[in-house]
């Protein structure tokens, strides 16, 4: 009797277990027995090759550009959307009755989809025709057109910028949600003893949000790492792989060089990369959460 209680959770979580298996274990497990293999379209065999596709795509003078792009893009891409997120959520919930027109407004860069944000951007975005460079030339901030998608100085943050007017509605939905529920007599006792509003936000607002601000930090993280659409649609890892990010560069050794052994090697240490920069925000989340419940 005791033993059927403590497998009965278990068999609650079966079917969302054997899909879990089905969709993610299988394609992983897949993928990864590909990487042993010289699995090349262009040639009919496929031998054994060991850690040879590893050592291929990790000493590849293209791996350290790359990498150093997707830590870019990434981590500068979650820091802007956490913080104009935050603020933005701070801002609404200081309003009263302008409060919903304001969330109908800043949701809809996330309404939009992915495809048809990269290809608004990438026309605002050009030298000669594009809406922006018009705007700054003619309230005289500049003199010439700004190559923003065109060029390896300026096309990367430009891209970060597009990623988090994107992404920042998600975090400002997330943090406005959590300040719903925020401690309202701590604030009010903080108040009662002369605390102005950046003591209150930064001792009792702050630390109330920080489980939100993990979880959401995880989800970005994960997103904004394997983010394709936008960079593929606008410069497609250009110019001169000043764009060109791990999700880019594997779908290229794949769909253009026909190289899916290196592909698949790649797409690990990918996995891998994501699971280490992430462990760090997962622990606070759950550190978060216990703190809560007790």
């Amino acid at each position: 009797m005791k033993l059927g209680k403590e497998i009965e959770p278990y068999v609650y979580l079966l079917p969302s277990m054997v899909i879990m298996a089905l969709f993610l274990g299988y394609p992983i497990i897949y993928n990864l027995v590909i990487s042993f293999f010289q699995w090349n379209l262009r040639r009919p065999d496929r031998p054994f090759a060991g850690l040879s596709n590893y050592f291929s795509v990790l000493s590849d003078g293209k791996f350290p550009v790359i990498l150093r792009n997707t830590l870019l893009w990434a981590g500068a891409g979650v820091a802007s959307q956490m913080v104009f997120g935050i603020t933005l959520a701070l801002f609404a919930d200081s309003l009263y009755r302008p409060q919903k027109y304001m969330r109908t407004i800043i949701l809809l860069p996330w309404l939009i989809p992915g495809v048809v944000t990269a290809l608004m951007w990438k026309w605002m975005f050009q030298a000669d025709v594009g809406i922006i460079n018009f705007l700054l030339m003619h309230l005289g901030i500049t003199k010439n057109n700004i190559l923003f998608i065109s060029s390896p100085a300026t096309s990367l943050p430009s891209l970060i910028f597009v990623n988090s007017w994107r992404a920042v509605p998600f975090w400002f939905l997330m943090i406005t949600a959590a300040l719903q529920d925020k401690p309202l007599d701590q604030i009010e006792s903080a108040r009662m003893d002369g605390a102005r509003y950046p003591v209150i936000l930064w001792h009792v607002i702050l630390p109330h949000l920080s489980p939100v601000i993990a979880s959401t930090g995880v989800l970005t993280t994960i997103w904004t790492l394997n983010y394709f659409d936008l960079i593929w649609t606008t410069t497609k890892g250009g110019p001169a792989d000043a764009t060109s990010t791990l999700p880019i560069y594997t779908y290229r050794l794949a769909f253009e060089f026909s190289d899916f052994g290196r592909s698949a090697a790649l797409a690990m240490v990918s996995l891998i990369i994501v699971a280490l920069v992430c462990i760090p925000y997962v622990r606070r989340m759950f550190s978060g959460l216990s703190k809560e419940e007790l």
